[in-house]
């Protein structure tokens, strides 16, 4: 799977969808049943998204700025299943949790929202197999991750997308600067124990003492 802006696109059915354009092309179905068997069997789901970075000095000036597509990463694709149809433990008439095992499997617990941002200093390229950051930042210089601190909410509409923003500003209480180049998206305050959902690297930042970097993890779906 390729670095992408599209986070998850599903398309059911594609074998039927195909088949019958090649009976169309026989003469086996009409336009019209052509028409009808395409409608039917064929469902898009489109979520893309986005990445900003701002970073200031003490003074508060913009003293850089980057914004890019973001990488969401197999395990995450997992957990977006996992947790839209089937996240229980318990069996319900037969209806359980669906196990996922190897590369990408979901990992972390699916009880909070993807809504913790982290950073790093890791400058290697994000891709789908990462499950955590390549250098995280710690807790001794306000640097270390946490909850969103917005949020913001907008409900789609027939000419518009529904979408979620989520920020967090982070500052460095360290006399040693901090090269960030990275930042990901988790459902967990605890590192190593949480779900990652999106991972995208950037062209560094250098963060003196006092400076801060806000980041913005954009998701839209829909229109």
């Amino acid at each position: 799977m390729n670095s992408k802006s599209t986070i998850i696109v599903l398309v059911a059915a594609l074998a039927v969808l195909s088949g019958a354009m090649g009976m169309s092309m026989t003469g086996a179905f009409s336009d019209q049943e052509l028409m009808t068997a395409s409608t039917k069997n064929v469902a898009i789901g489109l979520m893309t998204g986005h990445l900003e970075i701002e970073a200031r000095n003490a003074e508060g000036e913009l003293i850089a700025y980057r914004q890019t597509d973001n990488e969401v990463v197999d395990d995450g694709e997992q957990c977006i299943l996992k947790l839209l149809f089937a996240t229980s433990a318990t069996s319900e008439a037969g209806r359980g949790e669906y196990t996922s095992t190897g590369a990408g499997a979901c990992t972390g617990a699916l009880t909070h929202a993807w809504d913790v941002i982290g950073i790093g200093t890791t400058t290697d390229t994000a891709i789908d197999v990462n499950v955590k950051l390549g250098n995280e930042t710690g807790t001794s210089d306000g640097l270390h991750r946490g909850v969103a601190t917005t949020k913001t909410w907008s409900n789609g509409t027939a000419a518009s997308a529904t979408q979620i923003v989520l920020s967090k500003t982070f500052t460095n209480e360290s006399p040693r600067p901090h090269a960030i180049a990275e930042s990901g998206l988790f459902n967990s305050t605890t590192v190593g124990a949480s779900g990652m959902l999106a991972h995208k690297e950037f062209s560094a930042v250098t963060l003196a003492n006092g400076d801060s970097i806000t980041i913005t993890w954009t998701f839209r779906v829909g229109n």
